[in-house]
C-alpha cells in the first residue's frame, strides 16, 4: 500500500498532495476509514494513513472527521461557486448538421435549468455556419434560451485538441455551472480534455442526472461493472461536468415562445489558444516518447513509485522494450506524469500486449482502464494490493529493485 501521513506543521510538505492527514490532530477513530468506500484509509498506531492510488476524492473523509485532522491543500479548496451560473450543453456538429442525439442533452439540460432558475446555452463549434437561424430555431424547440456558434476555419475535428482548446477558453472566460457532453466517441475523447484545462472533474457515461437540495448537480453511473449506481457531486470546483450516455433521455420539444432564444456567432482562431493547447498535447512519438494508445508494451507507475524521478527508471525499462510510460490519475494529479499518459477511467484505456504495473495498487478507475492487455504484470511490495488479483504474473518487492534487473536483462 503506498500511504503517507502528515504532522502538524508541515502542510508546505504536503502542498503537493490532494488531501492529508495532520498526525497531532489525529486520534485514530476510524470515523474517515469507515466512510471510505475506496479502501484508501488505514489506522496504523492510531494514526490514519491514505493511500493516495485508491482515494478517489469523494472528501467524504473530510466530513467525517470529528477533530478536523483531515484536510485538503490548497489547490483543492472550495471555488467560489456563486461566481458560476447557467447551464451549457455542447451540441455536436459535423458535415453542416448537428448530432440529433445531442438533443436528448439539451432536453435534460432544459429540466437542470428550470430547477436553477438558470439559463441553457447551446454550443456549437464548426468551421463555419451557412444556416445558423435554423439551427438556432431547431435548438430552441427544446428549450435553449441561447445558441452560441464559435466559427473557426481552422478547425480539424479529426484533433479534439481543437475544440477542447476553444471550449475550454469560453468557458473559462464565462463561468458557466454545469457542462453537458454526448457520451458519444468524440465526447469521450473531448470531454475529459476541457476538464483537464478548467481544472474541474467530469463524470463519464452518467445515466442520470438531478438537482439536489443544496443545488448541486447529482451525477448518477453505474460503477462496479453496473452492480452499483454511484452518485456524485462536484462540491469543491467549478463547472460541473458530465458525459451522457447516448439514448438514456428522451428528446422532448417545448411548448416556448418561438424567437425567445438569443443567437450569437463568434469568430475564434485556433492560434488564440496555443497556451491552452499545450495542456492538451498528446505525445506521439516524440522526444523518444511513444504514445500509449499505440504501444504494444507499457510501464506504468503509480503512487509508489514515490517521486517523479522515479519515472525516469520506468522510462529506461519502456525504452528498452520498445514501449511507452503510462501512470496513474494519482501521479497524474501530483505532477509526476503528463495527463496524456494516464490510464483509468478518466485517462485512457489501453489494450497493450505487455502491462507491467509497478508500484500501482490497482483502485478500481485505474483497472478500467487496462484490465484488457494481455499479459498483466505486477509489481507491488504490498501482497494484498487489488492488482495482483488480475495480474497474470504477480511480483511481491520494491520495484526499485526488479526494474533494473528487468533493464540489465535486455
Amino acid at each position: 500500500m503506498n500511504i503517507d501521513s502528515s504532522h502538524d506543521g508541515m502542510q508546505d510538505k504536503n502542498a503537493d498532495k490532494p488531501i492529508y492527514i495532520i498526525e497531532n490532530a489525529c486520534n485514530g477513530c476510524g470515523a474517515c476509514q469507515g466512510v471510505c468506500d475506496s479502501d484508501a484509509i488505514e489506522i496504523n498506531d492510531n494514526i490514519a494513513q491514505i493511500d493516495y492510488d485508491r482515494c478517489t476524492l469523494c472528501m467524504m473523509c473530510l466530513k467525517a472527521c470529528p477533530g478536523e485532522a483531515v484536510k485538503l491543500s490548497k489547490q483543492n479548496k472550495d471555488a467560489d461557486v456563486s461566481n458560476y451560473k447557467d447551464v451549457w450543453v455542447y451540441i455536436e456538429f459535423r458535415n453542416k448538421k448537428i448530432n440529433p442525439a445531442c438533443l436528448q442533452i439539451l432536453s435534460t439540460g432544459y429540466e437542470l435549468a428550470k430547477k436553477l432558475k438558470y439559463h441553457l446555452n447551446a454550443v456549437v463549434i464548426g468551421n463555419s455556419f451557412e444556416n445558423t437561424e435554423d439551427i438556432k430555431n431547431n435548438l430552441e424547440e427544446y428549450g435553449a434560451d441561447a445558441v452560441t456558434f464559435l466559427q473557426c476555419p481552422d478547425i480539424n475535428f479529426n484533433y479534439a485538441e481543437d475544440i477542447a482548446a476553444i471550449l475550454a477558453h469560453e468557458i473559462l472566460l464565462n463561468k458557466p455551472d454545469i457542462v453537458l457532453f454526448l457520451g458519444s466517441n468524440f465526447g469521450r475523447v473531448l470531454a475529459p480534455r476541457v476538464a483537464a484545462v478548467v481544472g474541474t472533474g467530469l463524470t463519464a457515461d452518467c445515466t442520470g442526472l438531478y438537482i439536489d437540495d443544496e443545488n448541486r448537480l447529482v451525477q448518477v453511473r453505474p460503477t462496479y461493472g453496473g452492480k452499483i449506481l454511484a452518485s456524485i457531486v462536484c462540491p469543491y470546483h467549478r463547472p460541473q461536468m458530465s458525459s451522457v450516455r447516448p439514448n438514456i433521455f428522451e428528446s422532448k420539444k417545448r411548448k416556448i415562445s418561438p424567437g425567445r432564444t438569443s443567437l450569437s456567432i463568434k469568430d475564434v482562431r485556433i492560434d488564440s489558444f496555443e497556451k491552452v493547447k499545450k495542456i492538451l498535447e498528446t505525445v506521439e512519438k516524440k522526444d523518444g516518447k511513444m504514445s500509449i494508445d499505440e504501444a504494444e508494451v507499457i510501464v506504468c507507475g503509480g503512487f509508489g513509485v514515490g517521486s517523479k524521478d522515479g519515472f525516469d527508471l520506468l522510462g529506461r525499462l519502456a525504452n528498452k522494450m520498445g514501449g511507452a510510460v503510462a501512470g496513474t490519475r494519482a501521479v497524474v494529479d501530483l505532477g509526476w506524469i503528463d495527463f496524456a499518459h494516464q490510464v483509468g477511467q478518466t485517462g485512457k484505456t489501453v489494450r497493450p500486449g505487455i502491462y507491467i504495473a509497478c508500484g500501482v495498487s490497482g483502485a478500481i478507475h485505474h483497472l478500467i482502464g487496462m484490465k484488457n492487455a494481455r499479459i498483466i504484470i505486477a509489481v507491488n511490495k504490498d501482497p494484498r494490493s487489488p492488482i495482483f488479483k488480475i495480474a497474470d504474473i504477480g511480483v511481491v518487492a520494491d520495484l526499485y529493485d526488479v526494474v533494473p534487473e528487468l533493464i540489465d536483462s535486455f
